[in-house]
């Protein structure tokens, strides 16, 4: 039994440093020497579950600017020193920070537990078996300091992030103008005013032609892995 642990301990942290590598370590030139494989993957897009990424990016975003320095200022100069936080809950710095640094690691938890389960529907990988990286870097098992390149991309990942949510949260609305558009042309199927049914047949081919420009550049249309390799680097730099 202690050979057969020792050689599954082995086995697994084999996989962890794979990951590791691919994921982390990967640079565009070797992304395009994967084969078909990882091209076929191009025509896989985000689709129906846009709005459920969108939300998971949105809290990416919040976590990862409630993180800066200005943020943590404040939190230290008037939160953690309010009066009534210290009556509440305690005078001490350290274990206040604690408390936050918990709260922080339980909000980042939850994300990378949806990016580990849409990466199952990935093809590479090292999003496959994301889990497996995020675990070890809670764990030290990887350095964060290799881990510091990533770093300075955050903000461009953030901003391109904070373009889809805000395209995603576009294209949820202009849908639902659109599902009214549609159901107010099929009440005019019994009606014999033909301007007005004309009127709104126009309205809802514009209406067609913003939501498939919004499709484009949201998330609806982003390529899977792409969007979830995006999600998984986000998560190991915070």
């Amino acid at each position: 039994m202690v050979a057969e642990a020792s050689w599954i301990l082995k086995m697994g942290n084999q996989v962890s440093a794979n990951i590791k590598q691919a994921l982390l370590f990967e640079t565009s030139s070797t992304r395009r020497k994967l084969g078909p494989k990882r091209l076929d993957n191009k025509k896989v897009t985000i689709g129906i579950l846009s709005f459920e990424v969108a939300n998971v990016m949105s809290k990416t975003i919040h976590l990862h600017k409630s993180l800066s320095e200005s943020e943590i200022v404040k939190l230290r100069n008037e939160i953690l020193n309010s009066e009534g936080v210290r009556n509440l809950v305690s005078s001490e710095e350290a274990y206040l920070l604690e408390l936050v640094r918990v709260e922080k690691l339980e909000e980042l938890n939850r994300v990378a537990g949806v990016v580990s389960r849409l990466g199952k529907k990935c093809s590479m990988p090292a999003l496959q078996g994301f889990e497996h990286v995020y675990g070890d870097i809670v764990s030290d098992v990887i350095d964060v300091k290799e881990l510091g390149f990533l770093v300075k991309h955050m903000e461009g990942m953030v901003r391109k992030m904070d373009r889809y949510v805000s395209a995603t949260r576009n294209l949820y609305s202009e849908l639902g103008v659109l599902n009214e558009l549609e159901q107010t042309v099929k009440t005019f199927q019994l009606n014999q005013n033909e301007e007005s049914k004309r009127d709104f047949e126009q309205k809802l081919a514009w209406q067609k032609q913003d939501v498939r420009h919004l499709k484009e550049i949201s998330l609806w249309n982003q390529n899977f892995d792409k969007v979830v390799e995006l999600l998984a680097r986000t998560v190991c730099t915070i």
